[in-house]
């Protein structure tokens, strides 16, 4: 599989990306405390290491299916594992105390298999935490799909763009409730935030954007297309969001959260 993956654009807003693991991860009780931790989807490892800083004695492991990923988070954090492997056919040869998940399930399809798939790789009263962008219905990814529409030698893109968060929306939380709840023990925890980010302009605005949900398109286009996409990208959400009176963007972002133990 080629690598999509580019660890120096997408951490260009590396802070704003790890915000809701901070979230996801105090949401976890401070009385919960695993002896093995896996972090699905580690990215460059900044959430690796906030998982490291809350149980320094736990034995962390990072998984991503992107080289470029794990080459600047083994560089850049020495102590913990980090392996290479995708989530869908991830198989570990040990239980596992805490499977914790940060923006990295959305890219994965046939969620009523996944999740009790992860549940049962833990322990009893193992903890699985995930978060998930929920943005395919706002403008930033909504104009993706219409340019893509707009350009006849652009639409075969759509076909392939499956699997990921630009193919279909999430379900639902209480679809997600239902999903866990047969097993995991209550209570579980499911909450949905919007992040207002503070952005310097509509380009960043397109920079935040080709970081993740664009990766899968960019990999594929001509420099001429990526080039051509971007310039009406950018046309187009400057219609959609507005300079606030310092001259900067605010940009909604909408991510659900879930936290369940398995029943012991």
């Amino acid at each position: 599989m080629n690598d999509i993956w580019n660890a120096k654009i997408y951490s260009q807003f590396l802070e704003l990306r790890t915000r809701p693991a901070c979230d996801l991860l105090n949401a976890i009780p401070t009385s919960f405390q695993p002896k093995i931790v896996y972090d699905l989807g580690c990215g460059p490892g900044n959430s690796s290491i906030l998982l490291k800083q809350r149980w320094p004695s736990a034995k962390i492991v990072g998984l991503d299916s992107s080289a470029d990923m794990l080459n600047q988070a083994r560089s850049t954090y020495t102590d913990i594992t980090f392996i290479q492997d995708d989530i869908a056919h991830f198989s570990p040869s040990e239980k596992i105390d805490c499977i914790f998940a940060n923006a990295s399930l959305q890219w994965l399809p046939d969620h009523n298999f996944l999740f009790p798939k992860l549940l049962e790789l833990l322990n009893s009263g193992g903890i699985l935490a995930v978060q998930m962008p929920n943005n395919f219905h706002l403008p930033t990814h909504q104009i993706i799909i219409k340019l893509l529409q707009m350009h006849h030698e652009w639409r075969p893109f759509l076909k392939q763009l499956i699997h990921n968060e630009l193919s279909k929306p999430l379900y639902h939380l209480p679809s997600y409730y239902d999903l866990l709840s047969t097993s995991s023990s209550d209570p579980l925890h499911l909450w949905e935030t919007i992040y207002y980010q503070e952005m310097e302009n509509f380009q960043a605005i397109f920079d935040w954007i080709k970081g993740t949900g664009l990766r899968p398109l960019f990999t594929r286009m001509s420099e001429n297309d990526a080039r051509l996409f971007s310039k009406e990208y950018i046309q187009e959400i400057s219609k959609e969001y507005y300079l606030q009176k310092n001259n900067k963007v605010l940009l909604p972002f909408q991510r659900i959260f879930m936290i369940g133990a398995k029943k012991r």
